[in-house]
This record gives C-alpha cells, sequence and structure tokens, in this order.
C-alpha cells in the first residue's frame, strides 16, 4: 500500500513537471541537527543530512521530495539510523526585490524507514511539515536555513511521535525548457527575416514580405493567365490580410497585422505591445489597448488557445528574473479575462531572460528583451 503511494505521487510529479514548458527546480543539499526525544523539552543531538528538489511550474504549491538520512547511534544492537522519504508540497512567498530573502513554507507525507528497529521505535508513516529562508548568493547558489517538524503516525502507542530538525545547507537553481519549435527566435525583433543590425525598418509587421534592408515591398496583385472556353481570362490572386499567404490558401483570413503565421496563413506568435512600471507586474498606461485588440482576435477565433510568455532582460538574479517574467504574464492574463475571453483558453509562463531577441549588453537591446509574446495554438 505505501508503495502503491508513494509511486502514484511521484508518477503525477513527474506528468506535472513534463507538461510545463519551462520548468525551474531547486536542489538542495542542507546538514544540522534533529530532536529525538521531545517529552521534556526539545534535544538536538542527532546529526542530519537532508536532499530535497522542488519543482517550481508556476502554481501557489510547488511539488517537492525530500530524503533524509539521521544518525541516531544510540547503543550497540539497537537503532542506528532513520531514513526518511516525503512527497510534500512548498508555497513560496514571491516578495519584491527589496527584499533580500525568499521565505517558503511545506508540508507532506513521507516514510521512515529505522535501521536496526525495535519495539516502540519502527517503521512508520509520519506527516511532516516546516518552513525556510532562502537567501540568494548569487544566480548559481541561495543560502538556506529551515525548520521541519515531524509528526508520526504511531501504530503500537510506544514511540516517539514528534521529531524536529534544524538544518543550513545550500540550494542550487536549474532549469528545463520544452523544445518547442515555434518558439525559435532570432534576434530579429520584427520577424522578417532580416537582422536588427541591418535593418533599415525594424518595425515592420510580421508576414509582410520585404527587401534586404528590411523595408515592406509594395503588394503586387498576382495575375495568372487561364483559358476558359479559348477565352484568355485574367484571374487576380491577392493576399487580403498581407500575411505572405495568398487568400486561396489561407485559412485564416482576415489575421491582424503583427502575426506569425504559419503556411496555412494561421497565427502562431504576436508579440503583445505592453509595457510595465520598472521592477513591477503593473501595465502602463498605453498597454490596454493592445490587451483589447488581441482580445478581439481571440473572440473572432473561439477554437483557439494561447500561451502569454513573459519575457526580461538577464539584468539582476535569475530567479528574480523567472518570478517577474510570470508576474506580468498573469497581468496580461488577467486583462484578457476582465475583457471577456475564458480563462480555459489562456495559460501563462515567465521565461526570465531566456531566449533574448536582443543583445544583453546594451540599454537598446535589454528594453526589445523585456517583452510579452503570446504564442497561438490552433
Amino acid at each position: 500500500m505505501k508503495k502503491i503511494l508513494f509511486s502514484s505521487l511521484a508518477v503525477f510529479a513527474l506528468q506535472t513537471v513534463s507538461s510545463a514548458e519551462v520548468t525551474n527546480f531547486d536542489l538542495s543539499l542542507k546538514t544540522g541537527l534533529t530532536a529525538l526525544r521531545n517529552d521534556s523539552g526539545s534535544d538536538f543531538n542527532k546529526g542530519t543530512f537532508a536532499i530535497d528538489g522542488t519543482a517550481d511550474l508556476g502554481y501557489y504549491i510547488n511539488p517537492r521530495i525530500d530524503m533524509t538520512y539521521v544518525n541516531v547511534d544510540e547503543n550497540p544492537g539497537t537503532v542506528k539510523s532513520l531514513w526518511q522519504l516525503a512527497l510534500a508540497g512548498q508555497y513560496e512567498a514571491e516578495l519584491s526585490d527589496q527584499y533580500y530573502v525568499d521565505p517558503y513554507a511545506f508540508a507532506g507525507m513521507g516514510f521512515e524507514y529505522v535501521n536496526g528497529s525495535r519495539r516502540g521505535f519502527e517503521h512508520q508513516i509520519y506527516a511532516e511539515a516546516g518552513a525556510g529562508l532562502k537567501i540568494p548568493v548569487s544566480d548559481s547558489f541561495n543560502v538556506v536555513t529551515e525548520y521541519r517538524a515531524i509528526h508520526i503516525f504511531d501504530k503500537s502507542r510506544n514511540d516517539e511521535k514528534n521529531e524536529f530538525a534544524l538544518l543550513i545547507g545550500l540550494s542550487m537553481p536549474f532549469h528545463i525548457e520544452k523544445s518547442v519549435p515555434v518558439e525559435k527566435v532570432v534576434p530579429d525583433q520584427d520577424y522578417d527575416g532580416v537582422l536588427n543590425q541591418n535593418d533599415l525598418c525594424p518595425d515592420t509587421p510580421p508576414g509582410v514580405k520585404v527587401d534586404s534592408d528590411g523595408c515592406p515591398i509594395p503588394p503586387k496583385e498576382i495575375v495568372v493567365e487561364k483559358v476558359v472556353r479559348a477565352v484568355p481570362k485574367k484571374i487576380v490572386v491577392l493576399d487580403s490580410d498581407h500575411d505572405g499567404v495568398l487568400d486561396c490558401d489561407d485559412k485564416c483570413p482576415n489575421t491582424p497585422k503583427g502575426f506569425v503565421v504559419n503556411k496555412a496563413g494561421c497565427g502562431i506568435k504576436k508579440r503583445l505591445e505592453v509595457h510595465f512600471k520598472s521592477d513591477s507586474a503593473n501595465l502602463a498606461a498605453g498597454s490596454v489597448q493592445e490587451i483589447r485588440k488581441f482580445a478581439q482576435y481571440l473572440e473572432r477565433m473561439p477554437h483557439v488557445t494561447v500561451t502569454i510568455e513573459g519575457y526580461t532582460d538577464s539584468s539582476g538574479y535569475f530567479k528574480k528574473n523567472m518570478v517577474l517574467s510570470r508576474q506580468r504574464a498573469n497581468a496580461v492574463r488577467k486583462a484578457l479575462i476582465s475583457l471577456g475571453v475564458s480563462p480555459r483558453r489562456i495559460k501563462a509562463v515567465g521565461k526570465g531572460p531566456l531566449n533574448p531577441i536582443a543583445n544583453n549588453e546594451t540599454k537598446e537591446g535589454r528594453a526589445l528583451n523585456r517583452r510579452i509574446e503570446a504564442v497561438i495554438h490552433q
């Protein structure tokens, strides 16, 4: 039963992780002391080593897996050590940059294996809860301090029912990005095939044909000669929405300007010209009109869903950028919902400084990288 419980929870966690487009992980290594006997006050005297991993999936509660070793070494022939394995949920408070700590809390269920078990000190299921602080040191490391409490579900009624641990260590953040073909981005801010450094018309709407300098070529009618009953006829073939796909092949006519489209003329991506106040997820004035236009497009295309992707430049801590980009993507999502778009059709993810479209070494490049993109799913 215990094996089935943990196997099911592990499979669920892995499936959840695999469904995310960007998954941020924290791997923590900790050491400290555990108090096993607490009837007359806590006595932290048992050496403890712990490793845990959390996956930031963009939700309020993130899955967490703990593995802990406690060196008991009571008396020869009795209990030598404890091995604990738990699956929990962790909540991290997303404080602004003015706070130099990241508090978190967690709770879950686990199983304690007793090496050298005896009556009153046996293998048991337990519930755990705790809290901690992460102090960023660099993009690669955080100092972590944690307090953990365990309640043993004791069948014999003779075992110590509570254990407490004080731990300190390091956490290492890293991320995995799911490869999606339409997300391939080059340093070409208007997606016209001409790189920014060579583009004399950097704001050309995607889909418009351009010359070697990146400037629009005036649209021309395509004339096809066709013989009908031996009488030459001129048939005019147009691209009414100027998306680069002829009307006769366009399965999504009237696509608004600014969309990247596929071969069928259907939108797959659009960069939303929305702006935010510095170091904030509050939409700046003038952004609502752009969001309203996109909401109108979604209203005309009720079968599509959309992923709102938030991006930042590379300044500051990686994790803070990931949090800020997710908050900004969620701000756009909430604005679309307020305009009548169903919440089930919109997903928001934060990608921080990933996939830059310009050079982060320049002020102009950083401004271009701070953006919101909408990926359309037909």
